[in-house]
């Protein structure tokens, strides 16, 4: 009986753990309406990078550029639905949308990579930090889906 009792209180904990990590954090309106003017900032931002005829920017960066938009505006488009519908499984299907956009994004600049610079450490430097976001945005999309899993089946 002990073993019985034992292993449903491992149950719980592990259940409690999983509850606590995947736990739906309260959002505020307000934050979705900041995140939209600043991707709107950003993809100003971004389309004008060229123009502004910066050294370490090549023209390659045009290549890369189309990534960008759809990320962004997709981005944007998000934060505008959230405003007015965001349950939380609705939350991590989008979030794992958006994350798979802004990994091509990194996947893009990393593979065209539209930068030179003068000093090859920096562009060392900024190959391992492409290489960094790829990993940390699988691992992001990764735990969507457990959360996205945990929603579905109400854990």
């Amino acid at each position: 009986m002990t073993e019985t009792s034992e292993d449903g209180n491992n149950q719980n904990k592990i259940k409690d753990f999983l509850k606590k990590i995947f736990e739906e954090k309260d959002v505020s309106k307000s934050e979705f309406i900041v995140a939209v003017i600043g991707n709107v900032i950003i993809l100003y931002i971004v389309n004008s990078l060229l123009s502004w005829d910066l050294g370490f920017i090549t023209s390659a960066f045009q290549d890369v550029l189309w990534i960008f938009n759809i990320s962004i505006c997709a981005t944007i488009i998000a934060n505008l639905i959230f405003l007015a519908y965001h349950p939380g499984w609705f939350r991590s299907l989008v979030k794992i949308i958006l994350n798979t956009l802004s990994f091509l994004v990194c996947y893009y600049l990393y593979t065209i990579f539209p930068f030179i610079f003068s000093q090859a450490a920096y562009t060392i430097i900024l190959k391992i930090i492409l290489i960094f976001g790829m990993v940390a945005l699988i691992i992001a999309s990764l735990v969507e889906v457990l959360r996205l899993i945990f929603k579905i089946i109400k854990i």
